[in-house]
């Protein structure tokens, strides 16, 4: 069980590279919302790769987050949790361990991200008499959004740049102390101001990617959702292009896969009229087995399908 200090915690951006390796906004988002995670949960500060995200909801109006990471040294399971873990939620996330090690034969390390500190998770669960699993947990410092937030703002007045702490409170806000009873009109706060802020655009970008990650997590509203998924990628010029080439690659692939099924229809429909000519060859030969005149040209003709 570790709680770590915010001293060292900085803003990751993602490079480009890195970006156009994955095939949804969702894993980029998750990426950026890792990095942030890096010093929370002793991550190592080295390349990985986002190999699967799922947002579920373990309660009523919860959610929570399961991130799988492929390393230099091997996978990193990351489980981010709002609320303290009972039980079904720690057998749940040994569940998921098991079936990545089952799946991919290798040792998966699990960390446990939970965002209330307040309240003490279930330590163990007893798989057997003599094994039990014990949560790997990892809480989230105490740091002052609020203040933090109040400085952005009066900064905002004259235009001032961001220090670098502030830019990473900024894009970890729902995880701090921000003192919003509505997690919601945090976010849309937060989105509106994003695009004022004197930072660079890869910092900007980066921000909106984890922005889009709290939106997932914490809005439940299904319009507001929408709006601020349309004001993060109005100001985020990499996400609208990555979302126009992702779906111009599946209009593709289903353009390919329609074609290809329209390219076998035709061929089981010749193999079929193929078929029934040559059943037809067969019935209009002569008494010794010879073709006429008509049969010839049917058989030309199954030729030509074949």
């Amino acid at each position: 069980m570790k709680n770590l200090g915010g001293d060292k915690i900085k803003i990751r951006p993602i490079d480009d590279s890195m970006k156009n390796k994955y095939d949804s906004i969702l894993k980029i988002a998750t990426h950026a919302f890792t990095n942030a995670l890096i010093t929370l949960v002793c991550l190592p500060e080295e390349e990985y790769e986002v190999m699967s995200c799922e947002i579920f909801s373990p309660g009523k109006d919860v959610k929570s987050m399961d991130i799988l990471l492929k390393g230099k040294k091997g996978y990193v399971n990351v489980e981010f949790h709002k609320q303290p873990l009972s039980k079904s939620h720690l057998n749940r996330d040994f569940e998921y361990v098991v079936d990545c090690y089952l799946f991919y034969g290798e040792t998966i390390e699990q960390k446990i991200v939970v965002v209330d500190n307040n309240r003490k998770s279930v330590e163990k669960i007893e798989i057997t008499p003599e094994f039990s699993y014990y949560g790997n947990y990892f809480y989230i410092p105490d740091i002052d959004g609020s203040e933090v937030l109040n400085n952005i703002k009066t900064k905002l007045e004259t235009n001032q740049k961001l220090s670098e702490y502030e830019q990473y409170v900024f894009s970890i806000l729902p995880l701090t102390n921000h003192r919003y009873v509505d997690e919601e009109q945090l976010l849309k706060e937060l989105c509106s101001i994003t695009p004022k802020l004197n930072i660079s655009e890869k910092n900007r970008e980066y921000i909106n990617l984890c922005h889009m990650i709290f939106v997932e997590l914490c809005v439940q509203d299904k319009f507001l959702k929408e709006k601020l998924y349309g004001e993060i990628t109005m100001t985020t010029t990499y996400i609208e292009e990555r979302e126009n080439e992702l779906k111009s690659r599946a209009e593709v692939a289903e353009n390919n896969a329609r074609d290809a099924n329209a390219r076998a229809d035709a061929a089981e429909k010749n193999v079929h009229e193929a078929e029934n000519l040559l059943k037809e060859i067969a019935e209009g030969m002569d008494d010794e087995g010879k073709l006429n005149h008509t049969t010839i040209k049917k058989l030309l003709l199954v030729t030509s399908k074949l």
